[in-house]
């Protein structure tokens, strides 16, 4: 699973990699953590229905107060593996990838620079930068974490009850489904969302560089008004103040 296939796709070093098996396991134990916290719940239920169909005696309350302040501690715990495996491992990789991509740029010569759109070239690197940011903190570990998480779930309920199982697992496959069926859609407003803000650094870029000619002539309210992005950063910084001196 977590192959050099894995890390090539990814963009991982072995030290990421690491870090997402970390993420991966501790996402594992805490989703079972929690499943043990459903299983105290019906547990209790289970006794209730028992007193009210039945006539058992009402099960001691003290034993599920029990149950529940270790489920509380375990869960505390988990959790703060948990984030500290995803998000505290991680920012780590980000760095070592920030540093590593700006000594490769540093070490280009000039002459690729100039014959590169630089609002382009900078949009894809920053961009590609902040997704796998996100995809390394945000998805790997929980997503794979979930995988085993919910595999080992269903076969206990399986073991349990078939038809316990079936109803509380039907929307995987739905939730799968509409995951990897929506690839298309998320391809396309990604592509949309890239080419806005290709023209955005393009109008931020232009305007860096004819900012003297601009105030030279007098142009300001006219390129604002021509400008309606940059019209609307001059009202909000407007705003921000007029808020400050208020």
């Amino acid at each position: 699973m977590f192959g050099k296939e894995f890390q090539h796709k990814y963009a991982l070093t072995e030290q990421g990699v690491k870090n997402v098996k970390a993420g991966t396991l501790w996402t594992v134990v805490t989703n079972l953590v929690v499943m043990g916290g459903m299983g105290i719940l019906y547990l209790m239920m289970g006794r209730y229905m028992d007193t009210l169909t039945g006539g058992a005696p009402l099960p001691d309350a003290a034993t599920f107060l029990a149950l529940t302040l270790v489920f509380v501690v375990l869960s505390l715990l988990t959790h703060v593996q948990q984030y500290k495996a995803t998000y505290g491992l991680v920012y780590g990789e980000v760095k070592a990838a920030r540093i590593s991509l700006a000594e490769r740029l540093r070490t280009l010569p000039l002459g690729y620079f100039g014959k590169r759109d630089l609002a382009d070239l900078t949009e894809t690197i920053m961009g590609d930068v902040n997704r796998l940011e996100h995809v390394w903190s945000h998805c790997l570990g929980y997503l794979y974490g979930s995988f085993v998480s919910t595999a080992i779930v269903g076969v206990c309920l399986f073991v349990y009850d078939w038809r316990l199982a079936i109803a509380c697992l039907w929307g995987v496959p739905a939730a799968f489904v509409l995951l990897f069926g929506s690839r298309a859609l998320a391809k396309r407003d990604s592509e949309r969302t890239k080419a806005a803000a290709i023209r955005v650094s393009d109008g931020i870029q232009e305007t860096l560089e004819n900012i003297r000619e601009i105030r030279a002539t007098n142009q300001e309210e006219r390129f604002l008004r021509e400008n309606g992005i940059f019209r609307r950063m001059a009202q909000l910084q407007a705003a921000s103040a007029a808020w400050s001196i208020g």
